[in-house]
């Protein structure tokens, strides 16, 4: 038999998975992030597949189900990153968005 809180927090999961998809897709097309419906998507199943897990009564440890929600947006982080900064050479010894005063540093010198 289904309990009331269970249908509650399918409920409440649903709309949080559906939420954080729209705001990945909207932070992708807005971002210029390539295949945003992808990336939106991977949140809906990295999410969707953590939380039934979740609502099954299977024994999952609560770290496990949390590397599984963390997985999705940071999947989607990286790829915005690679495409905010990707196109840049990189140098090793500042930051992207760091200042870009090489007199401080000595160590390239030797």
């Amino acid at each position: 038999m289904v309990s009331l809180q269970g249908i509650a927090v399918a409920l409440v999961g649903v709309a949080a998975i559906f939420g954080c998809a729209a705001v990945v897709y909207r932070d992708a097309t807005r971002n210029e992030v390539s295949r945003p419906i992808l990336w939106a998507s991977v949140v809906i199943v990295a999410w969707g597949s953590a939380l039934g897990l979740y609502l099954a009564p299977l024994a999952v440890p609560i770290p496990g189900l949390l590397v599984m929600v963390v997985g999705g947006p940071a999947l989607y982080l990286f790829e915005r990153d690679d495409a905010t900064y990707g196109d840049e050479p990189a140098d090793p010894f500042s930051l992207p968005d760091g200042p870009d005063d090489s007199s401080s540093d000595n160590s390239r010198d030797e």
